[in-house]
């Protein structure tokens, strides 16, 4: 299932939910996993993309799938580090320090931060990066009514 949010006429959220754990059949999987890809590789108005990883398990299978497509498709990512709550303050900082070291080789497109939806830890980084995503100039250069005249 994808989500989409209409945040202005030329602007929207999209999420896919629980991608990675849903229960399906693996010739479902696969074939998500293409349409997944090809989304990522030849969608010129994407900006960025956030993913989502559990602290307490970080870079699962899946997760280094959707960050190679990305990748691949010079795309920014930014990581939250979900459920940080769940663990003291040093390990919870070892677990970042760690997958930023992991990902450091692998483009400078690539983000990480700590976030906890329950203490509201990472909220004001998060709304950050989107709002730079989301008015970055270039997002409307190909939108209809806008540029110079419009």
């Amino acid at each position: 299932m994808i989500n989409f949010f209409s945040l202005s006429d030329h602007q929207r959220l999209v999420d896919l939910p629980g991608y990675g754990f849903a229960k399906v059949p693996l010739a479902v999987k696969k074939k998500w996993n293409q349409q997944l890809e090809r989304y990522l590789q030849y969608r010129e108005s994407l900006r960025g993309l956030v993913m989502l990883m559990d602290i307490r398990h970080p870079l699962t299978e899946p997760d280094r799938q959707m960050l190679g497509w990305a990748v691949t498709a010079s795309m920014p990512v930014h990581i939250l580090l979900t459920k940080a709550d769940k663990l003291k303050r040093g390990p919870a900082q070892s677990t970042l320090l760690s997958v930023r070291e992991e990902l450091s080789t692998q483009s400078e497109l690539i983000s990480v931060q700590l976030f906890s939806s329950l203490k509201r830890h990472g909220v004001d980084t998060l709304g950050r990066q989107l709002n730079h995503w989301l008015t970055d100039s270039s997002v409307f250069d190909d939108a209809p009514g806008y540029g110079e005249d419009g």
